[in-house]
C-alpha cells in the first residue's frame, strides 16, 4: 500500500463517519449559527464604529466553532483502540496526517461557507466586491487551522483533559492565521486590491506547519 492510498483511505473513512453520524458537523453548523446571531445582536445595539470589529469577530467565531470538530478528530481512534492501527501503517505515517488534515479541511470549508452565508443574512456582509480575495482568505485560513488543529489534536489525543489542552496549545500558534486572514478579508470586503503581503505570509505559514505535521507525525504517534 502506497502513501497516497493511505491518505485517501483515511480521508474517506473520516468523511464517511461524519456523514453517517452527522454529530460533529451538525454541532459545528448549529454553533456557528448561534454565534453569528449573537454577534449581529451585539453589533446592532452597539456604536456604529463597533462594526469595524466584525471581521475579527467572524474569524474568532470560526476558530471556536472549529474547535468542536478538531477536538474530536482522533476520538474514534482513541475510544475504539484504533490508535495502534496508525502505528502499524506500513508507509510513512505523514500520509495518515495528510488524510486526517484533509478530512478536517473539508469539514472546515463547509462550516466556513455556512458562516459566510450567515454573515450575509444577519450582518449584511457583501462578499461580491472581491470574491476571489475573500475565497483565498477562506481557503488559506481553513488550511492553516486544519493543519495546526490536526497536529495538536493528535498531540493531545491521549491527554486526560484534551478538550482543554487543545485550545491552550492552538490559540498562540493560530494567531498569525487569524491576523493575516482577517486582513485579506477586510481588504476584499472594502473592494481594494489583494493584500499580497498577508496572503504570501499566510501561505508560507500554512506550508511550514504542513511540513512539520507531515514530518513530525511519525514521532508523534509513537510517543
Amino acid at each position: 500500500m502506497n502513501g497516497p492510498r493511505v491518505a485517501l483511505a483515511v480521508l474517506r473513512k473520516d468523511l464517511l463517519v461524519d456523514l453517517r453520524s452527522r454529530d460533529r458537523l451538525g454541532h459545528m453548523l448549529i454553533f456557528a449559527a448561534l454565534v453569528v446571531v449573537l454577534i449581529s445582536i451585539v453589533l446592532r445595539t452597539s456604536a456604529a464604529d463597533a462594526r469595524g470589529a466584525l471581521l475579527p469577530l467572524l474569524w474568532i467565531a470560526f476558530l471556536f466553532t472549529s474547535l468542536l470538530g478538531l477536538a474530536r478528530s482522533f476520538q474514534a481512534e482513541t475510544e475504539d483502540g484504533a490508535w495502534t492501527n496508525l502505528i502499524l501503517v506500513p508507509v510513512d505515517r505523514g500520509w495518515v496526517f495528510l488524510g486526517k488534515a484533509g478530512a478536517n479541511l473539508l469539514a472546515l470549508l463547509v462550516v466556513e461557507a455556512w458562516t459566510a452565508l450567515l454573515a450575509v443574512i444577519f450582518l449584511d456582509v457583501d462578499w461580491t466586491r472581491a470574491p476571489g480575495a475573500a475565497l483565498l482568505a477562506g481557503v488559506l485560513g481553513a488550511i492553516g487551522l486544519s493543519t495546526l488543529g490536526t497536529l495538536l489534536s493528535a498531540l493531545s489525543a491521549s491527554a486526560r483533559f484534551r478538550e482543554f489542552l487543545l485550545p491552550i496549545l492552538l490559540f498562540p500558534l493560530i494567531l498569525p492565521v487569524l491576523v493575516f486572514a482577517a486582513d485579506i478579508t477586510g481588504e476584499a470586503i472594502a473592494g481594494r486590491a489583494l493584500a499580497e503581503r498577508s496572503a504570501g505570509a499566510l501561505a508560507l505559514y500554512d506550508w511550514v506547519f504542513l511540513l512539520i505535521g507531515y514530518l513530525g507525525f511519525d514521532s508523534l504517534v509513537e510517543a
